[in-house]
């Protein structure tokens, strides 16, 4: 199972890095499209969709509802120029702004699994409204990250996009590597019995410590260094929110991994359930602090 994930990894870097520093903004948007429905497709799943035409009628209906953010919002390299700033009622910031009202739905969700189990196990609408959301939403983080490069700085995008998988990254090989080290206090035995709070801290240790280098290397403002300190923190916390989330699915449809699309890791969900929550925040923070 190990050298299966090692050798799915290493091919799959060569395509992370034709995606970030290879394709126009417009391509790579195009081929984010494409990794959309795959996910949507393996949300549909868990969503507890069962025949795979309902899965991909429900994924196609994701992807067309991206372009059609995509054809009524302004060109995609004003994306992330206007947010923030004033008030425009854009496809781009409606979406965006109703993945934060879809996450406090999830992780309201997970406080709320235990007590109210028998009615997210019977009603499937709930959770693919959200992964539509969500989903959506990740789709136009990526984009406005990516798209927030200047004719001085032409890869900058990219960077800033690494940078966040770089600090996500760090949580989960944290988390893994302090779990399994000195794990003992469960962090949600309910939906994910692996977790533990060491792990979790591990987790912030690493992706600080990350975060840390990257900042230095990328040459990020560091104005408000408490600031700082609060965005790294936050991004963490909401990192191993993403991954309880899809945990917490995969258990009331009762499945290990979103597909297999992915040899030794499970699906895209598997592998990006963490980006997939902290791109909208990272976008955010991201805007706050100047580094876009």
């Amino acid at each position: 199972m190990l050298k299966q994930r090692i050798i799915t990894a290493v091919l799959l870097l060569p395509l992370v890095g034709i995606l970030l520093f290879v394709l126009s903004l417009h391509e790579f948007a195009a081929a984010l499209v494409i990794v959309l429905y795959l996910m949507a497709w393996e949300w549909g799943r868990l969503g507890d969709l069962r025949s795979g035409m309902a899965r991909s009628f429900y994924a196609m209906l994701v992807a067309l509802s991206a372009l059609g953010v995509w054809y009524l919002a302004p060109a995609l390299e004003f994306w992330p120029s206007t947010w923030f700033i004033e008030w425009h009622l854009t496809s781009t910031l409606v979406v965006y702004w109703l993945s934060f009202v879809a996450w406090a739905c999830a992780f309201l969700m997970m406080l709320l699994s235990a007590k109210h189990r028998s009615f997210w196990a019977s009603h499937h609408w709930p959770r693919l409204l959200l992964g539509w959301i969500i989903l959506l939403g990740f789709w136009v983080s990526v984009i406005a990250i990516q798209g927030s490069s200047t004719i001085v700085e032409p890869y900058r995008g990219a960077y800033l996009v690494l940078f966040m998988l770089f600090m996500i990254w760090g949580a989960d090989v944290g988390g893994y590597l302090f779990g399994k080290l000195w794990g003992k206090r469960k962090l949600a035995p309910a939906i994910s019995p692996g977790k533990t709070w060491e792990g979790a801290l591990g987790g912030v240790f690493l992706s600080s410590v990350v975060a840390t280098v990257g900042i230095f290397v990328l040459d990020l403002p560091t104005a408000h260094p408490l600031a700082v300190v609060a965005a790294v923190l936050l991004l963490v916390v909401v990192s191993v929110l993403g991954d309880l989330f899809e945990s917490l699915l995969k258990r009331q449809v009762q499945i290990k991994d979103s597909s297999q699309l992915l040899p030794g890791h499970g699906g895209l969900l598997d592998r990006l359930d963490s980006t997939i929550a902290v791109a909208p925040f990272y976008v955010l923070v991201a805007k706050l602090l100047g580094w876009i």
